[in-house]
């Protein structure tokens, strides 16, 4: 009875049509979800170093890819049921290999960036941004690893220093606030 069921439901194309249409409408749901939420806050959906070869883009690959696949081999190469089932089976496997390395190499493009740590300016000499009033703040601007940074300042110097004066950094007053003196 199942058997009969199952056997009629190959016979006809239903079966290729509902896994190429799933796989599709969740190929695109998901397209546009990542884009979505991409786009609003630049965050990225994965999971750090926990690579999974079975991730849900791999699932919705194989169920879009078998059924594709056994609906070409059904109607353009007019191969057996058992055939067809064989080559989307095959394909779907393939596509979850080849999303699972897709994926991996991904990874490897991943930068940490430039983590810039205050505490490595202590000590370097920069050079005054915009004004430091007495007991005020000011900024400063610092070339470190290749990079420039801003970085407010204040300095206990009992005059004004003007811009483009050239100042050592002493300590970090706080998070994102040093300590200058002027180099004489």
């Amino acid at each position: 009875m199942l058997l009969g069921k199952l056997q009629s439901l190959l016979n006809e194309d239903s079966f290729f049509w509902f896994f190429a249409l799933l796989g599709s409408g969740l190929f695109i749901i998901q397209f546009a979800i990542t884009l979505i939420f991409h786009s609003i806050d630049g965050s990225d959906d994965s999971d750090g170093g926990n690579f999974k070869w079975l991730s849900k883009q791999a699932v919705v690959g194989f169920f879009m890819m078998f059924g594709w696949i056994g609906l070409t081999c059904q109607k353009e190469f007019t191969l057996p049921k058992s055939s067809s089932i064989l080559f989307s089976l095959a394909g779907g496997i393939l596509t979850i290999f080849l999303t699972g390395l897709i994926f991996k190499g991904a990874k490897k493009l991943h930068s940490p960036g430039t983590v810039f740590n205050l505490d490595n300016a202590i000590g370097k000499q920069a050079t005054i941004y915009q004004r430091i009033s007495k007991n005020g703040v000011g900024k400063i601007s610092l070339s470190l690893n290749n990079f420039t940074h801003e970085i407010d300042a204040i300095s206990l110097h009992p005059e004004d220093l003007d811009s483009f004066t050239s100042v050592q950094i002493i300590k970090k007053t706080d998070e994102k606030t040093v300590l200058v003196a002027p180099i004489q």
